[in-house]
């Protein structure tokens, strides 16, 4: 194998490896030699200045001695006076012995001897005339008491003629009448010597007395003065007997300089020697000492950074060296060689990196025809699990698609079974007229009874597809709880008496108030729930229960239905709620049913976001707990009696159908406002254009000029102001919606109209917009609608539309089997809608929701399709005429069927 040695390509400049080594070992280098250095210049600084200190104390020292010997030789001659013998004692003696002790010592000026009592015996001056026994008393003179007090007086300083200090020194003689010698002498002396004083080249000595006044100065001037300096720091300290810093004192002299200061005392005097060198001279040695241990330290540091330079090129070359091998050989490059030559680990480590790469290279050939041979067995397992991938999505499919087909069938079937069945029990029930003989009454009631049974097993299938195929959407809206509790037993409570069994109804107080949530779904799931405990109750009695607990924005409805029927194991607790489930065949075989109800109940439940929960043993009967969230209602409790409205509006009714309009102008008076009635779209837009309205309600399916056209024409008229317009219709889908935001309408009512929806749509402000109903659903009839309707037009009234109604849906049922005949779809949708409108006035929702299916539906209908679709329209609108017949009957001619609530 041929090994490549890319040498040249290799060397890259120096990255951060090597700035790191170089940094680090500068770094390191620079901080011995700057701590070296700093601590060798501290060290020295600290003993050239205690050096400095030292050497000017010696001088102050050597000053203060010289000063102590002039004075003690003072007073040792004139102590010599003081004490001759008695027979040289004579004042003529003594003068003699004065005068030749001036010519011995010019310092002394004058010698004045006084007797023991302080008369002058002898003076002798050289600047006075001489004086002999003059006897003049001198007793209370400081110096005569200073000698008598201690044998030796010092006076302080003073200046004779301003020119020369002088001072009164005074010994006293011994013996029993010792005399006083008292001398003058000069301290010429003094300024001389510390005039020689050289400290440095620009120092300087001074001396002061002991009350810090400056007696001897190289300048004359300060000491004439007899400047005062006790407040300075250094001589109040000297003063007080504080001893002068090791190192000396730094302080500013009288010229304002800063100096080093060290001083010295005359024992003998307290006076003090100072002695000062400015700073600048003093420490200038040091400054050359920093300078050139800064230089020294400058040019060690250079060498440190080219040895540090040299160090970190010959660590780092090599690691860079192996970097950028790694790259390549990461890269695919088995070929690249390093040739690395240190003579240490480094190139022990390059050689081990060329081992490597070989070995990688043989590797990677060697799993070169692995990877291969292996890629060609992945292929195939590939192929295999794609093959039965697809083969189980295409059984997936056809699964999906079979369980469509199935919920399509089941709910097309049993819809197709409704139709004829609701036919036969609305015969079955116009049969039973009276005249029918015992024996033809017992078979009728239970054929009755057989269609009822039928009619519930097709419903149950029906909305057990639902659930399956999720078609099943909440619908929610504001409603009273108690009512809808109340209207679900009132139609259970006819069953349990039937079956003479007791029935109880306890709402606690707090049920009787408005909620919102989907009214249909949870009257389904209390009916089921009911007609479960029925069902399977057979003797006893059965009680619903029912409370609410408020929680911040919601309302918690907790519904309890117990039965003393024969229970349930409680292994089966949770198996009852699944699919076609009952607790045994035996019970399916004695009491019927398809095992849906408390499935369906179950799911509707989920489907509100609560829990259904069951307690029960056998023989012991059961409880079912149901417990649901529901929303506050937004307009509040909502009153059984219409309260006034807070302003009488004028509204303007648009609907084609004249039950429609009947309805709606009777709820508009009812609730306090101004009705005018528009048959087409032309004519509201006349009627709009001709006097002023509040409100206009608009239905959306109309011939010739439909709502969202009529309502444009209308917002374009010169109106001021411009009445709110709100469209009424039974088409809720996403693109009639899209169609009437992009024309500006954003109220809409859903039929059949409820009573609380169009109050809010027609009295709440603009801005807030009216909350859209939700259509009813159910098998035939809505009993709460109608229910309302009753309570709010009157029985009168509700009969008269019950008349209209039916003369209408008769002949829009001949106008719609002439327009599927000859596969008019217009006509048909038209006349479709037509119908569904007129039956929602009056809650036929089974026939209402039909209308609409087939309305939207008709386009895409062939003509077998459309007759089909007549013709159940025409068997359901028999059906639910016939049960609308029954419930506005004055005295009920039968139990309500079953099927009319089928679908709760």
């Amino acid at each position: 194998m041929n090994e490549q040695v890319d040498q040249g390509h290799l060397r890259t400049p120096p990255g951060r490896l090597f700035r790191k080594y170089l940094y680090s070992i500068v770094a390191l280098a620079f901080a011995a030699l700057a701590i070296n250095t700093g601590f060798d210049v501290w060290f020295s600084y600290r003993e050239q200045k205690q050096l400095l200190a030292a050497n000017q104390r010696e001088q102050a020292a050597s000053a203060a001695i010289q000063i102590g010997q002039f004075i003690s030789q003072i007073e040792t001659q004139i102590r010599w006076l003081s004490r001759l013998p008695p027979e040289l004692s004579t004042n003529e003696d003594v003068r003699l012995n004065a005068i030749r002790l001036l010519r011995l010592s010019p310092a002394i000026a004058e010698i004045t001897e006084l007797d023991s009592k302080g008369r002058e015996q002898v003076r002798v001056s050289r600047r006075v005339a001489d004086r002999v026994g003059s006897n003049v008393d001198q007793s209370s003179f400081a110096a005569f008491r200073g000698a008598n007090e201690s044998r030796a007086y010092y006076g302080p300083v003073y200046f004779f003629g301003d020119t020369e200090p002088f001072m009164t020194l005074a010994t006293r003689g011994s013996g029993r009448a010792p005399n006083v010698v008292i001398a003058e002498v000069n301290l010429r002396f003094i300024w001389d010597l510390v005039a020689g004083i050289r400290v440095g080249n620009t120092g300087k000595a001074y001396v002061v007395d002991r009350l810090g006044v400056l007696i001897a100065h190289p300048d004359l001037w300060p000491a004439l003065r007899r400047s005062d300096l006790s407040g300075q720091p250094d001589v109040r300290a000297a003063l007080d007997g504080v001893g002068p810093p090791a190192g000396g004192l730094i302080k500013e002299d009288l010229s304002g300089q800063r100096v080093l200061s060290t001083y010295a005392t005359v024992p003998s005097l307290g006076w003090l020697v100072f002695v000062e060198l400015p700073l600048s001279e003093a420490y200038a040695p040091i400054y050359a000492s920093i300078g050139r241990s800064t230089f020294l330290l400058i040019v060690l540091l250079a060498f440190a950074a080219l040895v540090s330079l040299w160090l970190s090129r010959r660590m780092a070359v090599p690691i860079q060296m192996l970097t950028q091998g790694a790259r390549r050989i990461g890269s695919g490059d088995l070929e690249q060689r390093l040739a690395i030559k240190t003579g240490d680990e480094l190139e022990a480590l390059g050689d081990q990196f060329n081992r490597m790469a070989a070995h990688l290279r043989e590797s990677y050939a060697t799993l070169e025809r692995k990877v291969i041979e292996r890629t060609s067995e992945l292929e195939k397992a590939r192929d295999h699990a794609l093959a039965e991938h697809d083969a189980a999505e295409r059984a997936r499919s056809v699964a999906v698609a079979a369980n469509e087909t199935k919920s399509r069938f089941l709910a097309v079937v049993s819809h197709e079974l409704r139709t004829p069945l609701n036919g036969v029990m609305g015969v079955l029930q116009l049969l039973d007229d009276g005249g029918l003989s015992e024996v033809q009454r017992r078979h009728l009631a239970t054929a009755a009874a057989s269609g009822e049974t039928l009619i519930a097993l097709v419903d149950a299938i029906l909305e057990y597809a639902r659930l399956e195929a999720s078609a099943e959407a909440l619908e929610t809206r504001d409603f009273r709880l108690d009512q809808l509790i109340e209207t679900a037993a009132d139609l259970m409570r006819p069953q349990a008496f039937g079956k003479g069994l007791s029935f109880d109804l306890a709402c606690d107080p707090s049920v009787a108030t408005s909620v919102h949530g989907d009214p249909v779904r949870l009257n389904r799931i209390l009916l089921n729930l009911i007609g479960n405990a029925i069902k399977f109750t057979p003797s006893g009695g059965i009680s619903v229960s029912a409370t609410i607990e408020r929680r911040d924005d919601q309302a918690l409805l907790r519904a309890i239905v117990r039965d003393t029927g024969i229970g349930i194991a409680p292994d089966m607790h949770e198996r009852i709620f699944e699919d076609f489930v009952q607790a045994d065949d035996s019970i399916a075989r004695r009491f019927g049913g398809t095992g849906l109800g408390l499935a369906i109940a179950r799911r509707l439940t989920h489907l509100m976001r609560g829990e259904l929960t069951l307690e029960s043993t056998p023989g012991n009967g059961s409880v079912f707990t149901l417990v649901v969230p529901l929303g506050n209602a937004a307009s509040g409790t909502v009153q059984g009696a219409m309260t006034p409205p807070s302003r009488r509006l004028h509204v303007l009714l648009v609907d084609d159908d004249p039950v429609n309009c009947e309805v709606g102008e009777a709820i508009l008076v009812r609730l306090g406002h101004r009705a005018a009635i528009a048959r087409n779209g032309a004519a509201a837009v006349a009627l709009a254009g001709s006097q002023p309205f509040d409100v206009v309600l608009m239905d959306l399916h109309m011939p010739d000029m439909d709502g969202v056209e009529a309502a444009t024409r209308i917002r374009q008229l010169p109106l001021r102001p411009m009445p709110r317009i709100i469209v009424v219709t039974a088409d809720a889908s996403p693109s009639t919606r899209e169609r009437l935001a992009a024309a500006g309408i954003t109220t809409v009512v859903s039929k059949p109209i409820l009573i609380s929806a169009l109050r809010e749509a027609i009295e709440d402000a603009p801005e807030h917009g009216a909350p859209d109903a939700p259509l009813v659903p159910g098998a035939l009839i809505d009993r709460h609608f109608l229910a309302d309707q009753k309570e709010l037009l009157g029985a009168s009234q509700i009969a008269k539309l019950h008349h209209l109604l039916k003369e209408t849906s008769e002949k829009l049922i001949a106008d719609i089997t002439a327009a599927a005949a000859i596969g008019d779809h217009r006509q048909l949708a038209r006349f479709a809608h037509q119908l569904g409108s007129a039956a929602s006035a009056l809650g036929l929702v089974g026939l209402f929701e039909r209308c609409r299916e087939i309305e939207l539906a008709v386009p895409s209908m062939s003509l077998p399709e459309c007759q089909s679709a007549a013709r159940e329209l025409a068997a359901l609108r028999e059906a639910s005429m016939s049960a609308l017949d029954e419930m506005l009957a004055p005295v009920p001619a039968s139990p309500q069927p079953k099927g009319e609530v089928g679908s709760h």
